[in-house]
């Protein structure tokens, strides 16, 4: 299709938002705002930014093997996922190099709305753990797959820019100790461990862990 269709579409949005004040208009165009600020922010980095030191990725990743749920236990968050909470990324292989993608959360609090962005992985013929991770066309982000224990249960995505990075493991929390040696491995990459942000459950095991040592020494 034609994408130059999209855009008196796009504009006709803001038209209707205008001319029917009712809440469901309001959202819509709220929503679309929030994307095009997100989108505009991701373009600005992408242009200003400069690539950090070199960011070595994981060696012969099984693809299939990495496919299915991950739940993210700690990241820097994009302007995108700022209000997300519990979230998870699903990774389903297609044909053709494509890794169709699921990012699902919580917004704004453990009981909030469940929401769902779908986003595509093509990835790289230099290696299967670089993807260009497309948000909105013809947007591709840089997606490195930098760490990633033997048995695939725990994972590091990250960025030769430093700005955006995700912890991830098979369950929604993993015992406290293996989470501090991945949050170690996150700051030998080059991150300020202090931009982090630590996702629930895990969150609370780590404060448990950190009280009991504390009471331990006491």
């Amino acid at each position: 299709p034609d994408r130059s269709s999209r855009i008196p579409q796009l504009s006709g949005l803001f038209w209707r938002a205008a001319a029917d004040p009712t809440q469901k208009a309001s959202r819509k165009l709220s929503k679309f705002v929030q994307i095009g600020f997100g989108l505009a922010v991701l373009l600005l980095n992408g242009c200003s930014a400069q690539p950090g030191p070199p960011m070595n990725t994981v060696a012969d990743l099984n693809l299939t093997r990495f496919m299915g749920d991950w739940h993210v236990l700690a990241d820097i968050a994009t302007p995108f996922d700022r209000n997300a909470v519990k979230p998870l990324e699903t990774y389903k292989l297609a044909p053709g190099g494509v890794v169709e993608t699921t990012y699902s959360y919580r917004e704004g609090s453990p009981d909030g709305p469940l929401r769902e962005r779908n986003l595509k992985g093509f990835v790289s013929a230099e290696s299967p753990a670089i993807w260009g991770m497309q948000i909105f066309w013809p947007v591709k982000a840089e997606y490195r797959v930098v760490y990633l224990d033997d048995d695939y249960q725990t994972t590091i995505i990250g960025r030769t820019k430093r700005d955006f990075v995700w912890v991830m493991a098979r369950t929604p929390a993993i015992d406290p100790k293996t989470f501090a040696t991945l949050m170690t491995t996150v700051q030998t990459l080059g991150y300020d461990l202090s931009q982090i942000r630590i996702h629930e459950p895990m969150r609370s095991l780590q404060v448990q862990e950190t009280e009991s040592n504390i009471n331990r020494n006491d």
